[in-house]
């Protein structure tokens, strides 16, 4: 069995924060905080901002790499 590094966690971090916000509305429903009808329509919603906020990184430290590129 491989080892995992760093890279492989932070290379699918969106999935793990998404599973982790399903978990999280999974046990708010549970205790009645939040009805099931409230979670999900939360999630896919949570969901998308959590991909956007990832294409905004990915943009940011593209144009970081573009600008800031070490001439030759």
């Amino acid at each position: 069995m491989k080892a995992r590094n760093a890279k492989d966690y932070s290379g699918n971090w969106v999935q793990t924060v998404t599973s982790i916000l399903a978990l999280l509305f999974s046990i708010l429903v549970a205790f009645g905080v939040i009805t099931p009808e409230q979670s999900a329509e939360g999630l896919p919603i949570a969901t998308s901002t959590i991909t956007a906020v990832s294409t905004v990184i990915a943009g940011v430290v593209a144009l970081i790499g573009i600008l800031f590129k070490q001439s030759e």
